[in-house]
């Protein structure tokens, strides 16, 4: 964990907010002028804190408004079969989320797809060939009430949970 000044956390809490700040703006948001506040963005970027902005997209209005959850369990725990498994989705652009998971399932998969056909051709033709797959189970999303949250990010004298 990176040792972070209680301004470092007011402008992490701004750009989780709002990416698109000006400089002048970001600055003046959290007590500083733009030359100090460009060279803390450089420090948190090179300490990978700050990994960079980003501009979130509706799903739906692209034509990718189907989202799934897929675990996966590997037919072995070796790690050429891990790298392997890895290698292949995350290659994938439907493939928005990798997470290597404990419990009965290895993995844990974010896809997001047209429709319930693409899906299956997403199944079938992409990802059941990964020889290293011996068990998938999906999970369609009906509803999200809540999507990409900001990290909390506590103030310096809060304790980190």
């Amino acid at each position: 964990m990176v040792d972070l000044d209680s301004i470092d956390r007011r402008i992490l809490r701004h750009l989780q907010a709002d990416g698109r700040m000006s400089v002048a703006s970001l600055a003046d948001a959290v007590g500083l002028t733009p030359t100090p506040l460009r060279s803390r963005l450089d420090k948190l970027r090179q300490r990978g804190v700050l990994l960079g902005v980003h501009g979130r997209v509706d799903a739906v209005q692209v034509g990718q408004g189907a989202l799934a959850f897929i675990h996966v369990t590997l037919r072995d725990h070796s790690r050429t079969s891990h790298e392997r498994f890895v290698d292949g989705v995350t290659a994938m652009p439907e493939v928005l989320e990798v997470h290597h998971i404990a419990g009965e399932e290895d993995f844990l998969l974010k896809v997001v797809g047209r429709d319930l056909a693409a899906f299956e051709s997403f199944l079938l033709e992409r990802l059941t060939p990964i020889e290293s797959i011996s068990r998938i189970k999906t999970t369609f999303v009906l509803s999200s009430a809540k999507k990409a949250a900001p990290i909390p990010i506590p103030d310096c004298d809060q304790e980190v949970t």
